[in-house]
């Protein structure tokens, strides 16, 4: 058993393609999306020693912030997932990967996985975006009424343009929940959207349609500290790097052809 998991760990640590087979928890291997965007966050205390080198990183559980957020850093590196340089399309096509990736991390024990799915008639953007924030579970208030002005801009990128018809897109939130340091956890929600527009030239949205899916893993604690030699071969990242190389830019060069009025959120 120890030689397995050694193997894997040693494997994991070297950087290389994830393999083709693996499974993904979130998409069906003929979903496509036009646009994906992405956000990193962090829950709780970061506690971590900002000068922690090496295999004191992994070893002590001071730093086990930064250990994981290397640890994550190193699972998107894998996967060619880069949210704050790449561009949404690009992203759309490495995520899938990414989830491979993070389902594949020998750190990370799968605890829960589900989802939901509704149709909504009509272009109420409150009804959709309170539906959709109402589903994120573990989450501050403050998180939730970004994560709906996320979503909004999200909509507003893809949806607003004439020509759009029938655009998909998703959105991914990956939080390093600290809040509990005795069983830190890993949480992606992902979130995926769909505006049929009406064929009248006027790109009217008619029909607006979400999926959300939830994973969540334990972080293996321990065994980060008993792997802390092998695991001080990887980059190190901290908290605030890794937040903010995993979250999209906003897309400045984005042509709206509609116009969106300010949306009167409901408290969820």
């Amino acid at each position: 058993m120890a030689g397995g998991i050694d193997n894997k760990v040693s494997s994991w640590v070297k950087l290389g393609l994830v393999k083709k087979d693996l499974r993904s928890l979130f998409l069906a291997e003929q979903s496509s999306f036009d646009s994906a965007a992405a956000v990193g966050d962090f829950l709780g205390k970061d506690t971590s020693d900002p000068g922690a080198k090496g295999e004191a990183i992994y070893s002590d559980p001071r730093n086990l912030p930064t250990a994981i957020a290397s640890i994550m850093n190193h699972a998107q590196k894998r996967a060619n997932f880069h949210p704050a340089k790449d561009t949404l399309d690009v992203l759309a096509k490495d995520f899938d990967h990414y989830v491979e990736e993070i389902d594949n991390t020998p750190f990370f024990h799968l605890l829960t996985h589900d989802g939901n799915e509704r149709y909504f008639e009509g272009k109420d953007y409150n009804k959709l975006i309170n539906s959709i924030v109402g589903l994120y579970d573990g989450v501050s208030q403050q998180d939730k009424d970004k994560l709906k002005n996320a979503i909004r801009e999200m909509a507003e990128n893809v949806f607003s343009q004439s020509h759009a018809k029938d655009k998909k897109t998703m959105f991914s939130q990956s939080t390093i929940d600290y809040s509990n340091p005795e069983n830190p956890t890993i949480m992606i929600y992902y979130t995926a959207l769909a505006m049929t527009h009406d064929k009248d030239g006027k790109s009217e949205v008619s029909t607006q349609w979400y999926e959300v899916r939830r994973t969540k893993y334990l972080v293996l604690s321990a065994l980060i500290r008993t792997y802390a030699k092998e695991l001080a071969e990887i980059d190190k990242q901290t908290i605030i790097g890794w937040t903010k190389n995993s979250t999209s830019q906003k897309q400045t060069n984005a042509k709206f052809e509609l116009c969106f009025p300010e949306l009167a959120y409901e408290t969820v």
